[in-house]
């Protein structure tokens, strides 16, 4: 009798290496990058410090009252407070986003204890909008706008040498909303 040979069909260990390898290459092109650049660092600080803003705007409508926020460079942080009449409100409201560090009357909110892993972001400068007169400080009113006849903008920057990158958070004077600029390599005036 003799032996029937069969066909073997299947993949050789070469053949699959080398699919696993294009697998592995189309997976590594299509996958986001989870190590954030600059620009990611400049846009996610923005959002924090604009909602941080709107929640300042939010409590001086709510209590029809003034709160201000006090602008730190050197320490890379501001500070929100009551800043009106009515004694009864100069302590905060507790909120979940509040530092353990915080007292009573004042939230602080430091940029060096942002969640980051790429390149810090620091508070440049605070600026009247359009100008290069610094200031410290701004303020809402019980209406939501802001004390200041003119807008106020903050810059903030990320990166080093060469690859330094600027952005802007501007605060309109009437309504007290803020807008995120777009990026730039030119720093305040």
């Amino acid at each position: 009798m003799i032996p029937c040979r069969r066909n073997i069909t299947g993949f050789t260990l070469l053949e699959l290496l080398i699919v696993i390898a294009v697998i592995c290459i189309l997976v590594g092109a299509i996958l986001p990058n989870d190590n954030p650049n600059v620009l990611d660092e400049l846009r996610s600080a923005a959002q924090i410090v604009s909602t941080e803003l709107a929640y300042g705007r939010s409590l001086a409508m709510a209590n029809n009252d003034n709160y201000k926020f006090t602008f730190d460079t050197t320490q890379n942080r501001f500070t929100l407070q009551h800043s009106g009449s009515n004694t009864s409100l100069n302590q905060l409201p507790v909120t979940s986003f509040r530092s353990p560090s915080d007292t009573p009357t004042q939230h602080v909110v430091d940029l060096d204890e942002f969640p980051h892993m790429g390149p810090t972001v620091q508070i440049t400068a605070v600026t009247v909008a359009g100008t290069n007169q610094r200031i410290s400080d701004l303020e809402f009113n019980p209406l939501g706008a802001t004390t200041r006849t003119a807008g106020t903008t903050v810059w903030l920057t990320s990166g080093s040498g060469s690859n330094t990158l600027y952005i802007t958070i501007t605060v309109d004077p009437v309504i007290g909303l803020s807008q995120i600029g777009n990026y730039s390599v030119t720093g305040p005036p």
